[in-house]
Formats: structure tokens, sequence, C-alpha cells
């Protein structure tokens, strides 16, 4: 399966591939899978949806490793539009971004700007007082940018804006990351990682995988973790990991509620209105925008059962 995922990643990296897919019309049922649309209604419609049937959700605009100036303006301003329109809707303001999306590439002050520029729209487009959890979520993406990408969340916070931070469980230096960010009592979203890192930066095995994911869970729901004010995100579809994230939870006395689990949109729907039933806290990372194929590309690479939705689609187009 690693192998499988891979070359995925690699495809996902083609720009002549990504320009090839989402050019072919019959490839639609892959974008509506995991993507809610290409523009910011078609997000807010669906995050209204959501909402209805009790499930918060994180907008994304897709796009990643930008390098045009105007790109990386886009980007801004179409999140800062899904994050006034959500607003009016009375959800949660939460909105996520890549750093390279909105000018790493370019250089660290561009960036931070940028997500300066985000994080004060949430600021100002969430309710007063707060009635939810209201976030810009800085994304974690592959390891040479893991440093700028915490002192991009440290800066902000720093600051005083709704920031939260994503880290990926499978890096070799994410537990001592995670002390810094108990320390501070951060939203912290946990991650197992899906980028192809080598053996010296993360652990590669499904196994390896899960049970660092085990263990930087236990440190997100230690006591001194909700006693430092930490808000952990658990963003995994495995329902056995889930289940022991919960009986550890009420070990050490997190009310249901001080915690969420995050999942992909278009993927375990069954096991979303599950978790809603019993009464947690569910977000969807909730994707929009034309640019769908690399998004989409990695999804179908980190599940067998989003390997045989995929089969389906072009099994469509084969008959």
């Amino acid at each position: 399966m690693a192998l499988w995922q891979e070359s995925m990643i690699r495809l996902a990296l083609s720009d002549s591939v990504t320009r090839f897919a989402q050019r072919q019309a019959w490839l639609d049922g892959l974008a509506g899978r995991f993507v809610s649309g290409p523009t910011v209604e078609s997000a807010v419609e669906r995050a209204v949806d959501l909402g209805g049937r009790g499930i918060t959700t994180s907008v994304f605009y897709l796009g990643e490793y930008v390098t045009d100036p105007t790109k990386t303006a886009r980007a801004v301003s179409q999140l800062s539009s899904a994050i006034h329109a959500i607003a009016s809707r009375y959800l949660d303001v939460c909105a996520s971004v890549d750093p390279t999306q909105i000018g790493l590439m370019v250089d660290e002050a561009t960036c931070a700007a940028n997500a300066r520029t985000l994080a004060r729209a949430v600021l100002a487009a969430a309710p007063q007082p707060r009635h939810g959890h209201d976030a810009l979520m800085i994304d974690m993406e592959d390891a040479s940018v893991t440093d700028a990408t915490l002192d991009l969340h440290r800066a902000l916070r720093n600051e005083g804006l709704p920031v939260a931070v994503t880290i990926q469980s499978y890096l070799h230096r994410t537990r001592a990351d995670l002390d810094g960010l108990l320390d501070s009592g951060a939203w912290v979203r946990l991650v197992k990682g899906a980028l192809a890192e080598g053996s010296a930066v993360a652990v590669r095995s499904r196994a390896d995988r899960d049970s660092r994911f085990r263990e930087c869970a236990a440190v997100l729901l230690s006591r001194s973790a909700r006693e430092s004010g930490v808000y952990p995100a658990f963003a995994t579809h495995d329902h056995r990991i889930i289940n022991e994230i919960i009986t550890q939870a009420d070990a050490h006395d997190w009310p249901t509620g001080s915690y969420e689990f995050e999942m992909l949109y278009g993927v375990r729907s069954d096991l979303q209105r599950d978790l809603v039933a019993r009464g947690h806290r569910v977000r969807l990372y909730l994707p929009f925008g034309a640019d769908w194929f690399p998004y989409a590309i990695r999804r179908v690479g980190e599940s067998p059962r989003n390997l045989r939705f995929a089969a389906t689609v072009i099994g469509r187009r084969a008959t």
C-alpha cells in the first residue's frame, strides 16, 4: 500500500497530469466525492447542510506550493470570502490554509502577512461572544517547512490572533514539538501524516504510523494538557483508534466537547453520523476550488476504501 500511496503522491505533484485530469469530464465523480465544489458558494452551501446535521467544518481553498503572486492573492481572497460567508450563516468560523499557498514559497514575511490577514478575518467575522471554535488552522506540509510552519503559528498566537496548528505524528520530531504546544495551551490538530517522507524523517509502515498517532494522542489527552487549556482535534477515520481516544479522554476527565474528531469530506460518513449521535464534536475538512486533482488523488492513495471508489469512477468510463 505504501508504494501505491507514493505513486499517487507523484501524480499529485505532476502539473501535466493535473492539467489533463481536470479537463476530463468523466473524472467529475472523483472531484465530487472529495471536494465540495469549485466556488465559495458551493462550500458554504455544503457547510450549512453539514451544520444542520451537527457537523462543523474547516474550509480549505485548493492549492499548494504556489509561486505565482496572482494565485497567492486569489487564495487569500477566496478564503477571506469563505470566512465571512460562513460567519453570516452562524456557523463555526474555521478555515484551513497551507503556508505554501499563501506565500511561503516566496518568503516567510509574505506568508506571515497573508496568514495574519486571514486570522484577522476570522477574528472580525466570528460572533461575539463566540459560540463555537473559531480559528485559522495552519496546515502542515512536507518536513522541509515544519519549522517555518510552527514559527508562523507561534508568531500569530503571540499577537493574540485565533490560530491553530496541525502536527504530523509520523515525524520523529513531533513528540518534542508537542511539548511547546502543550505548554502554550494551543488548539492542535493531530494527523498521522500523508507524505512520502524518508525513514530518517518519519516512520513509514502503517503499523508504526498508527503507533505514533496513539502515542501523540495520549500526550494531548494528558491531565497536564487539559489543565493548560489545550484543545485537541484528532484527525483519523480509524474507528478503533477513535474509541481508544474516547476511553482515554474519559479516564483523564476530558468532558465531551472539550476535544473533537476531524475527518475528510467524502470519507466515512457513517462514522461521522455515529459520533455525532454519541454526542461528540465532529469537524470535516471541506475543500473547494477548481484545482481539485492533486487533493483528490492523494485521498485515493490513502485508503483501500477510496481506491475502490476511484476504480468505480474509472470503470464507468470504460463501459
